[in-house]
Order: structure tokens, then sequence, then C-alpha cells
């Protein structure tokens, strides 16, 4: 299993949110190669090749956009902004709209975490995705879409309709 699934996965531990958390996070980042380092965000774990920032968030817009802003500050490859559905704070598509609206995210990568359930939406990962898709062979590649015509067809009506405009309309 990759990295970004596992952190996915991790669900809200029953007691010490906090401690608890940053825990699992550093087991998952040590499997990987990641070594926890000291930085102002709530865990940051790096490597030789990357750096990966996470920030808990569990208040309002404005803190959330704090936590956004220390994440993109902080020149990790890949950000992961942790909340809970629980909280009644900030929705998970509302929190990617506030990143992409007030933050250039350049190529930083940002997951953004729901431990309550384990949802997740990606931030700037469509260059993975197109990569990902180039290697595969011609036949496996869905084809483009047919095109939709401009007009809607004669062929509908059997009968034409005759009146003028504002009359009432007789059909032969």
């Amino acid at each position: 299993m990759d990295f970004v699934p596992q952190i996915i996965a991790v669900r809200k531990p029953a007691s010490d949110l906090l401690a608890s958390l940053e825990n699992e996070y550093c087991a998952i980042g040590s499997r990987f190669g990641y070594v926890k380092v000291q930085s102002p965000l709530f865990l940051m774990l790096k490597r030789p090749d990357s750096q990966v920032g996470f920030e808990l968030q569990f208040g309002s817009e404005r803190e959330f956009e704090g936590s956004l802003g220390l994440l993109q500050k902080s020149g990790s490859d890949l950000c992961f902004l942790i909340t809970s559905s629980k909280a009644h704070s900030m929705r998970l598509n509302d929190i990617k709209s506030l990143l992409s609206r007030k933050f250039q995210i350049k190529e930083q990568k940002f997951v953004l975490v729901d431990v309550e359930n384990s949802r997740s939406f990606f931030v700037n990962f469509e260059w993975d995705k197109f990569s990902s898709q180039v290697g595969r062979p011609d036949w496996s590649r869905p084809g483009p879409m047919p095109a939709q015509p401009l007009f809607r067809s004669q062929n509908g009506r059997s009968k034409p309709i005759y009146g003028k405009r504002g009359e009432h309309k007789k059909q032969d």
C-alpha cells in the first residue's frame, strides 16, 4: 500500500487525539523512510528526496486559512490537512475551494482528510493522473466522446404544426 492511502486510512483515536495521531503518522512515515523534523506545523516528516507536512484543524474559517498558509509556506511536497466532520467546522469541499481561492500552491500537493470517516480530497494531483494514463496501451485508453448535435433532429415530430405567432396552432 502506498503512503497517502495509509495516512488517509488512519481513524480518529478514542482518547488523546493529538499524541495518538502524531504517533500513528510517524509510524507510517518511518516505514517509508521519513524522519520527524522540528517545524511550526503540527508534524513534519522529511527524507532526502521529499518533505511531508501535517496540520490538524477543527476551528473557524480564519483558522483553516492560517493552517493552509502554514502548510503552503512550509515548502513541503505533500501537505495533509486533517479535520473532523463531527467538529461542525468547514466541509472538505469548502476547504478545497478556500485553498484554490486564497493560495498559489504551484507544485505542492494537498490532501484534505476527514479522520471520522476516512474521506479525502486531493488538490493538485492532476499531473500524477495524467502521467499514469500516458503509459497505458492505446486499446485501453478511453476514446473521444461523440459530439453532441447542435440542433434537435427534425424527425422527432411526425406532423408539421401550422399557425402564426400568437394564434392557436393546428397540427395536421
